[in-house]
């Protein structure tokens, strides 16, 4: 596994989502008040894009159906109404160094 560098800690505000590119795969990168998170950026119910989804209590929010995830490992919280279970996020280390935020691949 190598450590990415995928943002500056102080380019990302409480609750922002941001799509990275990080070695031919994509992921997406949760600032959830001084915690970075970085997870799979596809739901797993629709697999409907979720740098378009939003940060509330410390959830992550696919806006499309409301599948609830778990920022930091990526499980579900709640699955879309209906839908039955839905497959948890794939979750990915974090940490920042020298205001750096970073990803591990």
């Amino acid at each position: 596994m190598t450590w990415y560098r995928v943002a500056k800690e102080n380019s990302m505000k409480d609750g922002d989502l941001a799509k990275i590119s990080v070695n031919n795969q994509e992921v997406l990168v949760i600032r959830d008040g001084d915690k970075f998170y970085a997870t799979s950026h596809l739901c797993t119910h629709e697999e409907y894009d979720l740098s378009e989804a939003f940060m509330d209590d410390h959830q992550l929010i696919c806006p499309n159906h409301f599948a609830t995830f778990d920022p930091k490992d990526g499980s579900v919280i709640s699955p879309p109404e209906g839908a039955g279970d839905i497959s948890p996020l794939k979750s990915f280390k974090t940490r920042v160094e020298n205001g750096d935020v970073m990803v591990e691949i």
